[in-house]
């Protein structure tokens, strides 16, 4: 369990694979709204998904898929799947409809966001040697910071796969993007251990027996931590989202 009280490697356990890590920078006025209203920061992480009509229709379908296969699970988990799929038909349906004329105010912050798709803990486990957690800023690059509670349970398909956004504040990403400028990006191979791996449940941890699978590795950190320092040089806070 981390500083926060949020255990990555029961979460892992306990949901099916397919996780992706997303990195959203912010700025500390966003970050202050995200807190504020809380569902403003899940609307913001989705609104790309849901300008798409074809993202939408994907995730449509997802969600039929999952009324399928939880037709004999517990009333309260088929409720959840109910209530996600209205919420994302609801704010699809919304984005179509007649749009208010705002009145013009300061333009939104460029939208700069990072994926490390599903490398994410592989990454997290070069740099830390754990499944989740470890020692100083490194630990928080990847799974750590605080939750935005999920008032709408959009991550939600049953209590046990609730995955919260979570946020760091400026002066967090300041600080771990100058302990990833500390990191030598060529030894982060010789990190990867086959047998640990597999022992800690590290996601991904079947690709390990091959280094050549990983070869992407130093060149994938060396982006990440340059997203980092551009964000810690814009003062800026991080959104970050695994799910």
């Amino acid at each position: 369990m981390d500083a926060h009280g949020y255990n990555f490697r029961s979460y892992l356990q306990r949901c099916p694979m397919g996780m992706v890590g997303t990195f959203y920078q912010v700025t500390p006025q966003q970050l202050a709204e995200f807190l504020r209203r809380p569902a403003a920061a899940y609307d913001y992480t989705l609104s790309p998904m849901l300008e798409d009509p074809a993202a939408v229709e994907w995730a449509a379908n997802v969600l039929v898929e999952l009324r399928k296969k939880t037709e004999g699970f517990p009333p309260g988990v088929r409720a959840q799947v109910e209530r996600v799929a209205a919420q994302l038909e609801s704010k699809s349906q919304a984005r179509k409809g007649p749009q208010l004329v705002k009145p013009k105010s300061k333009p939104e912050p460029e939208r700069r966001v990072f994926s490390l798709e599903k490398d994410w803990h592989v990454l997290h486990y070069a740099l830390n040697g754990t499944h989740d957690g470890g020692t100083g800023p490194l630990a928080d690059a990847i799974l750590g910071g605080r939750e935005i509670p999920d008032v709408e349970g959009v991550t939600s398909f049953g209590a046990t796969s609730s995955n919260p956004l979570r946020y760091l504040d400026s002066a967090e990403v300041s600080s771990i993007a100058a302990a990833l400028l500390e990191v030598d990006p060529s030894q982060l191979l010789s990190k990867l251990d086959f047998a640990d791996a597999q022992k800690e449940k590290i996601y991904l941890w079947h690709t390990l027996d091959d280094a050549a699978n990983w070869e992407y590795l130093p060149e994938l950190f060396v982006t990440f931590r340059d997203f980092y320092s551009e964000a810690a040089r814009s003062g800026n806070c991080m959104l970050l989202s695994i799910t």
